[in-house]
């Protein structure tokens, strides 16, 4: 069997069956782009691989209850924003650090039976995201659907980076204030922090 020739889903079918093989697929398929998306942010090769990795082990340790809303891209880019976000609240605990206070940090120990679940949540944050103004819901999902970054942004929209980031930050404010109003507390969900931060 020719496994880089199967669909995303046949792999993972099978490393739900415990395939190793189709789980080496995946891991060569994403591990580059994963680890890219995290050094742009962390700055060091090293944590960023820490990262990545990271998200590979728990992938294998969840293979066989893993059940997934979106595509497996879609999982990964989230999971490894959620690793990049606890490095981050690491390291300002460390340093002593306010620079990234403005960023929430996870909670421990939260499970889908906090408040909503995460399908709700999901469910309310696309209804935020529809509520935006077109440009500023474009940008949204540039950044937050294609992963791109605020330079590539930029250039395919042709702003400047500093209007891309005004417009993700306005846009991330008021994603947050109508899942407030919503009274949900996005911090208990892993899947939904990727969404809210910059």
């Amino acid at each position: 069997m020719k496994y880089e020739n199967l669909a995303e889903t046949e792999l993972l079918l099978l490393v739900a069956a415990d395939d190793g093989a189709a789980y080496e697929v995946l891991y060569h398929r994403y591990w580059q782009p994963l680890f890219l998306f995290a050094y742009k942010r962390l700055k060091s090769k090293e944590e960023s691989k820490d990262a990545v990795q990271d998200v590979f082990i728990n992938l294998w340790k969840r293979r066989s209850t893993l059940q997934l809303t979106a595509s497996l891209r879609t999982y990964l880019f989230t999971a490894v924003r959620y690793e990049l976000l606890k490095k981050i609240a690491q390291a300002r605990k460390t340093s002593g650090s306010e620079e990234m206070d403005l960023l929430p940090l996870p909670v421990e120990g939260a499970t889908s039976m906090d408040l909503l679940s995460e399908k709700e949540l999901q469910h309310a944050l696309s209804i935020a995201v529809n509520h935006l103004p077109p440009k500023m819901r474009e940008i949204y999902l540039l950044s937050r659907q294609q992963h791109k970054s605020i330079t590539e942004i930029a250039q395919q929209l042709c702003l400047s980076e500093q209007t891309v980031k005004n417009q993700l930050s306005k846009a991330l404010l008021r994603l947050r204030m109508h899942l407030k109003e919503a009274t949900v507390i996005p911090l208990l969900f892993p899947g939904i922090i990727y969404f809210l931060n910059i």
